[in-house]
């Protein structure tokens, strides 16, 4: 669920790349949508998305993705004018090796968060794009 003026509205992420902007009170469609696409040297590049997180204190237009690629996506809707408002966060060496199945943020202090995935926890700042901390390779699968 995402702040709106009718409380009626939800988004969802999906490994075909899309993003998408729902109303609950006709599912038939979505309201808006967003390809979650990144410029590369080699020509554009479609992420999937794998987890999803927004929380209204950080800003009612940010929402933070976790793709099957491992990369780490920020969309800023008051930023759509700028590559679709969409911010990569590091695409190499800090970087998951898999999927990142859970992404979520700080709830004391919101600039902050953890993804998880590849054996890794890594913690990140809306500030940087590359990970503040990161765990090193645990034996087992790690989830959030």
């Amino acid at each position: 669920w995402i702040s709106s003026k009718t409380g009626h509205q939800c988004v969802s992420v999906s490994t075909d790349g899309q993003m998408l902007w729902w109303d609950t009170r006709k599912l038939e469609e979505p309201i808006d949508r967003l390809i979650l696409e990144t410029n590369s040297k080699a020509g554009e590049v479609t992420l999937g998305g794998s987890s999803l997180e927004y929380s209204t204190e950080a800003g009612p237009t940010k929402f933070l993705v976790g793709t099957e690629q491992g990369i780490v996506v920020s969309v800023n809707l008051r930023n759509k004018k700028t590559n679709n408002g969409i911010t990569i966060f590091d695409t190499g060496a800090g970087k998951h090796q898999g999927s990142i199945p859970t992404i979520q943020r700080n709830p004391s202090h919101n600039k902050y968060f953890m993804t998880v995935g590849d054996w890794r926890a890594r913690i990140w700042s809306d500030d940087l794009k590359n990970p503040v901390i990161t765990t090193s390779y645990h034996d087992s699968y790690l989830t959030g």
